[in-house]
């Protein structure tokens, strides 16, 4: 049987482990997405996905399809819920951040196999990474819409994700991004 005083300060323990979990709100970690919980884009002009897709991108503040967009540089794109015959809109208006994601995109690269495997005998890793953070934006006007903004795709040690500047630089003045700032001592 455990004892009380041992139960109380396992259940600290594991109190104080989950509290070191927490996001802290910094933004200042590799892995920190620069748009979290609260912060605000907001779409300032129509942003049109054209019929039959359910994405558009976004680089250097222009919209483009995904064969236009330089992987190898930092890019957005919004994304609605499914493909329609018709063009879709997303409104001007403010989108509150309600969840953010992160994931880890590869490209694979068709090389033959031979080729492949003597990549892999001398340790190189040959396949070129992205991070993306997967921004799920809500609003009372319209539909939910995923914000998905992309480092640029990179050797796996040299990859890194987005940041604040990027994602601003790759909407460009089709939306602006609002992010609160922290409160003191966190």
């Amino acid at each position: 049987m455990i004892s009380k005083k041992r139960l109380v300060l396992t259940s600290f323990c594991i109190c104080l482990l989950l509290a070191a979990c927490q996001q802290t709100g910094s933004r200042k970690g590799f892995y920190d997405s620069p748009l979290q919980p609260g912060d605000e884009v907001e779409v300032l002009q129509t942003i049109t996905i054209p019929s039959g897709l359910a994405r558009v991108y976004l680089q250097h503040g222009k919209t483009m399809s995904y064969g236009s967009t330089n992987q190898y540089a930092p890019f957005c794109y919004f994304l609605v819920r499914d493909p329609l015959p018709a063009e879709q809109q997303i409104k001007p208006g403010v989108l509150v951040v309600d969840s953010v994601w992160l994931d880890e995109t590869s490209v694979s690269l068709e090389s033959p196999v031979k080729v492949a495997a003597v990549g892999l005998g001398f340790g190189g890793d040959r396949m070129p990474i992205a991070y993306q953070f997967h921004i799920r934006l809500k609003s009372q006007q319209q539909a939910p819409v995923t914000l998905v903004c992309s480092g640029a795709f990179d050797m796996a040690i040299s990859a890194q994700p987005i940041r604040l500047p990027e994602v601003r630089e790759a909407l460009g003045d089709f939306a602006e991004v609002r992010v609160k700032v922290p409160a003191t001592g966190q």
